[in-house]
């Protein structure tokens, strides 16, 4: 089995993810796009989403609204959240020609009985943040095959602008890491601009260069999330 890593990226940064091309073919990176809210997107987003997807990404779901899940179970119950935030959603990415077939949970969260529900309807379910990865469990996090509830947690962030991102001395050790094991470790992010402004949810260009070239200097590959564990 290839050692890979999967790089997901959550929301609607169209703008950035597009300014970011000629960096994802330079390093020949498949990368995944989690989209939410896409029946508020503009003409020029969809067609930008389109021309990702024509590149070799994959475009994901990521919710119809994205919504706080506990809060929205407790409020609504599993049903509604299935019948409006995920299966009303799905049929609007594939009547715009993207075939949803992984989901990305928001905010990391979710349940047993959501993972199940989820399962039924996508090749993979994106759980767990990076902030929760401890050292203790780092290769429980690297991906062969997958169990019933066919979820992933990540292993590290692609948000090096983050407070949370540990440092670049531990982004190399997951890395060398996922070398060893062989598997595919998961990686999330948002936005890729040159200035983070006040929402750090971002990485600059020149680190997701740097990073990108750590991925392959070691000699690792790029799935799309709905590819890990196939």
């Amino acid at each position: 089995m290839t050692a890979s890593v999967a790089l997901t990226f959550d929301d609607l940064f169209v703008d950035s993810w597009l300014a970011a091309r000629p960096l994802f073919d330079e390093f020949g990176a498949r990368v995944t796009f989690c989209i939410c809210k896409l029946h508020k997107a503009t003409e020029a987003q969809v067609a930008g989403l389109h021309t990702l997807q024509a590149d070799g990404h994959e475009i994901a779901y990521h919710t119809r609204t994205h919504p706080r899940l506990i809060e929205y179970l407790e409020k609504h119950g599993l049903d509604r959240w299935l019948e409006d935030e995920i299966d009303r959603g799905i049929a609007e990415h594939r009547a715009m020609g993207f075939p949803a077939r992984s989901f990305a949970s928001p905010f990391h969260r979710s349940t047993p009985k959501s993972r199940a529900a989820t399962a039924e309807r996508f090749a993979v379910t994106r759980s767990l943040g990076p902030a929760s990865a401890r050292k203790r469990n780092l290769r429980n996090r690297i991906y062969g095959d997958l169990g019933p509830d066919k979820t992933v947690d990540c292993i590290g962030f692609c948000d090096f602008a983050l407070p949370a991102f540990r440092g670049w001395d531990w982004q190399m050790a997951l890395l060398d890491i996922i070398a060893e094991e062989g598997g595919t470790g998961v990686f999330c992010g948002h936005d890729i601009r040159s200035k983070p402004g006040r929402s750090k949810f971002c990485s600059t260009p020149e680190d997701m260069h740097r990073f990108l070239a750590a991925v392959t200097e070691r000699g690792l590959g790029f799935k799309t999330l709905s590819e890990v564990g196939a």
